[in-house]
């Protein structure tokens, strides 16, 4: 006998439920457009007082992508939690309408900022690779003269007359030391040319290591040791430091939202904290600013969870 299955309707949503927002469809640039420009003297007021070297040390602690891949999401949990709430349960967040523009501005800055570094870096690797390909192809070169220029001499000379020319030739390990070995054996040359003009000057000739040869050694001393002091300047128009400072000016409007949306939370177990991803492990596993230690079961403020989360710890000199 056949049975008709009947399609269970879908549970309802809970209002502790995390609002979810694609990544993928959220974007700094979309934000700033919905949010608009940042209040400059807000800013100045949010960042007044915390010094330089506490916003730099902020920001050597996580990736600048990371930050830049959570803002969007982050910022965009806020806002629909924030529009869920009732006027009772919104004054609850203490959080000025600023903050949320202002950390996207930030944020806008700091992608700004890192596809400069990223590019120069890329720029400057490109530069020093193709500088070591030359190199690398004028000390072939340099050897390859130099022993086609050994075996002529060797030719011409006889074998016994080489001892010399073993001794000035040195090594090929370096591109000043080639330059050196290539710069001896041209002044070799002048000089037999010079004490035999008759005999061995011919015999120089004759086997393609005269006055030519020399000329020619002297230019290719010239071009390795050239290559060999060329330096690639880094030239990056944003430095690592202001990549980090600029993580840190991030890192401090995070935290004041979260405090916001914790402390909130902490009087009103329904009311949700934005989420973080890459970037969580930074804000969650600071300690308390007051030094108290968490209660059992406390670990940080789970979207959804109605227990009482962690208190939000401050960050750095500023966080407060």
């Amino acid at each position: 006998m056949a049975t008709s299955k009947t399609k269970k309707p879908a549970p309802a949503t809970s209002p502790a439920e995390a609002p979810i927002v694609s990544s993928t469809t959220v974007t700094l640039d979309a934000l700033a457009r919905e949010l608009g420009p940042a209040d400059g003297a807000f800013a100045a007021r949010t960042y007044a007082g915390i010094p330089e070297e506490d916003l730099v040390a902020e920001g050597t602690r996580i990736d600048s992508q990371s930050l830049i891949d959570d803002v969007p999401h982050f910022v965009a949990s806020a806002r629909r939690i924030l529009g869920s709430l009732s006027e009772a349960q919104r004054s609850r967040v203490r959080m000025p309408e600023a903050l949320l523009p202002l950390l996207v501005a930030e944020a806008g800055r700091l992608q700004a900022m890192k596809r400069s570094h990223d590019a120069a870096a890329a720029e400057v690797a490109g530069a020093r690779a193709a500088l070591e390909a030359q190199g690398r192809s004028a000390m072939r070169d340099g050897i390859g003269e130099r022993d086609l220029c050994y075996d002529g001499l060797r030719n011409a000379l006889g074998a016994r007359r080489m001892a010399r020319v073993d001794a000035i030739v040195g090594r090929a390990d370096s591109p000043e030391s080639l330059a050196r070995g290539l710069e001896a054996l041209a002044s070799f040359i002048d000089e037999t040319r010079r004490a035999d003009p008759v005999q061995d000057a011919q015999l120089l000739e004759d086997y393609g290591v005269g006055a030519a040869c020399a000329a020619s050694l002297r230019a290719t001393a010239q071009r390795v040791r050239g290559i060999g002091s060329v330096q690639v300047a880094a030239g990056r128009r944003v430095t690592q430091r202001a990549l980090d400072l600029q993580d840190g000016r991030v890192a401090i409007v995070i935290e004041k939202i979260l405090r916001a949306f914790r402390a909130a939370r902490r009087v009103d177990g329904t009311i949700l904290v934005p989420e973080l991803n890459k970037a969580a492990w930074m804000f969650e596993s600071r300690s308390g600013g007051s030094g108290k230690k968490a209660q059992p079961g406390g670990s940080g403020a789970p979207v959804g969870n109605a227990s009482a989360p962690e208190e939000t710890p401050s960050l750095g000199a500023g966080g407060g």
